[in-house]
Formats: C-alpha cells, structure tokens, sequence
C-alpha cells in the first residue's frame, strides 16, 4: 500500500521516474553504480537519429534494480513510428520488465523513457495510455487492470471488443451506433465475425486472443505492444494470430508495434527492426536480415542455433547433437 501511494504521488506531481528509486545500496555508494561492462551492442542500424515526431519509443540508458537484482543494464533503443518492431531474447531477459517501462508500469533507477512524445514521469499516464494498447496471453488471469489482459467471460464477442472504447473489464457504458459498426469491423478483420455472438468463454484461445486483438485495437492506438501474444497456443491459433497481425499492418497508417517474443519464427515479414536482448542488456539492433543470423542468435539464447528463411520468415533449428550440452549446462 506505501509504494502504491507512493507512485500516485510521484505521478501526482510529474516527477521523473530516474529521481524516485527506492533507497538501496545503489544510492549509497558510487562503486556500486550500474555497470556496462557485459556486451558490446551490434549497432547495425542507429535510429537515434530521427526526428523526435517520428519515434513511438525512445529509451535512453534505462537502468532498473531492485535490490541488488540489476534487471535492465543501460537499455537505449529507438522505435519508429509505423514500424513493426521486435524484441527477441530469452525468458528472464528482461523483456517484460522493459515494456513495463515502456508502459509507465514499473519505476526505473536511472535514464529515459518517451512514449509517442511523452517523457514517461512527467506526464499524464492516464492519457498517454489511452493512446497505447497492450495484447498479451492472461486473458483468464484475475489481473483485471492490466490493458487488454481480461474481459468478462460472459460477454459475446462483440461485447468483448466494446469494451475497448472504455477500458474496462465488463460493458458498463451504452456504447453509441457507430462504436457498434466499429466493433463489428474489427472482428471481420480478425476473421471473428461468425463468432460476434459466441459467449468470449466459449471461445477457442486463440480466437479469444484474436478477439483481444480486435478490443485493443477499438481506440486506434498510436503504439500497439504484443507481449508473446501467441503463447500457448497450437500451430492453427499460433498461424491465425500472426496472419492476423499481418494484415493490419497492411492497412493505411497502421500503429507502431512492439512484438515482444522468444520465437523468432514468429516475426511477420513485415517486421523492419529485431533488438536481441539478454540478460538485461541490448546485445544486437538492426534490420531482421543482419541480426537473425546463427551467430546472434546463438549468444542470446546460449544454444547453438541454425537458422534459415524461407518465404519471408525465419525459422531456428537445434539439433540433436547439442541437447548433451544442453543438459549439462542447465543441469543441477
């Protein structure tokens, strides 16, 4: 209850996120600073240099610690407007806790973090996240006020996606005509529409994924954040998801997105930007061509990775002859 009272404060009077850390031995001593002393980063692509209104996401040396667990090490990436970017690494690298940055979700120790012109810690989170969606797998989890994450599981589909325009967990507003004809759009491009008024409960996960999709699409963002949205699903759901992605970056001034995955086979061909990140630190970024190679791919998930690309899309391979290793490495 203290730290949440504490973070409406902070928010209350616009105070950077890099000021306000909880006291720890990083504050008290200067040997005990962040360090950068791990990777050297692939700069194949600086984005740095573009015009500030044409980032969605500008993260500058963001550092996050709590306790003496260093989480994020000197992360600074830039994302475009428009584009398809992706976050690659493997689980417990730091992946979600940078989109929790990125999201305004979680405090960090040090740097900077602006989202579509917003510097996260001097402005109203409230609004900014109306601007931004967020997709990701607890769709039956009690975590309610995570954006996108749940709906009543008694609503229809169509219901479902209403809930969008407010952000809530039920439908508790009279929705207008028009947000009804909007609704019933953005579950035909989901392939959804056969299923408007299927109970959201009945639904398969995958086409519960895909409706929240639809949902968090209702508002037009600006910055759509798919967190490993294909997640427990099969091959058929998996497949859906990503066709599904693919066409809305083909329609007309689509949103910036964010796909943070750790199946790099899961990148739409669309997709102009891959950041490898592992052990809280950027190792790669660049264009998906020089940064998905054996090589990479191999230091950032500490296995010896194949990897091939076949019609536009790139698939890993581990063979046999290294599960030994395998073993031994993460044996007891």
């Amino acid at each position: 209850m203290v730290a949440f009272l504490h973070d409406l404060v902070l928010q209350a009077h616009g105070c950077e996120a890099a000021a306000r850390v909880p006291a720890g031995p990083y504050e008290s001593s200067q040997d005990q600073r962040p360090r950068r002393d791990h990777y050297d980063v692939i700069e194949v692509q600086a984005t740095t240099t573009q015009r500030d209104d044409n980032i969605a996401i500008d993260v500058h040396d963001v550092h996050v610690i709590r306790g003496r667990t260093h989480i994020l090490r000197g992360v600074s990436c830039s994302i475009a407007r428009g584009a398809c970017a992706a976050i690659l690494g493997p689980n417990g690298g730091g992946k979600t806790t940078l989109t929790r940055c990125i999201t305004g979700n979680m405090f960090i120790t040090q740097g900077r973090v602006r989202v579509l012109g917003e510097t996260i810690g001097q402005t109203d989170i409230r609004a900014l996240r109306r601007r931004i969606a967020v997709v990701h797998p607890a769709v039956d989890s009690g975590e309610a006020h995570r954006s996108g994450a749940v709906v009543d599981a008694e609503l229809t589909a169509h219901e479902a996606v209403l809930t969008g325009f407010f952000g809530t967990v039920a439908l508790y507003d009279r929705p207008m005509p028009e947000q009804h004809e909007r609704a019933d759009q953005l579950l035909g491009h989901v392939g959804l529409s056969m299923r408007r008024d299927l109970r959201f409960e009945l639904m398969s996960t995958g086409e519960q994924r895909r409706c929240m999709l639809a949902r968090a699409l209702a508002h037009t963002p600006e910055l759509l954040i798919l967190d490993e949205p294909t997640a427990g699903l099969d091959i058929a759901g998996r497949e859906q998801v990503l066709a599904t992605l693919d066409l809305l970056l083909e329609q007309p001034d689509p949103p910036a997105v964010l796909l943070i995955t750790h199946h790099v086979e899961e990148l739409s061909p669309k997709t102009s930007q891959v950041i490898l990140l592992r052990d809280g630190q950027i190792i790669a970024d660049g264009k998906p061509d020089d940064i998905i190679t054996p090589e990479a791919l191999t230091d950032t998930f500490a296995c010896k990775v194949f990897v091939r690309k076949l019609h536009g899309r790139f698939w890993p391979e581990v063979l046999p002859e290294a599960w030994a290793d395998l073993v031994q490495q993460r044996g007891p």
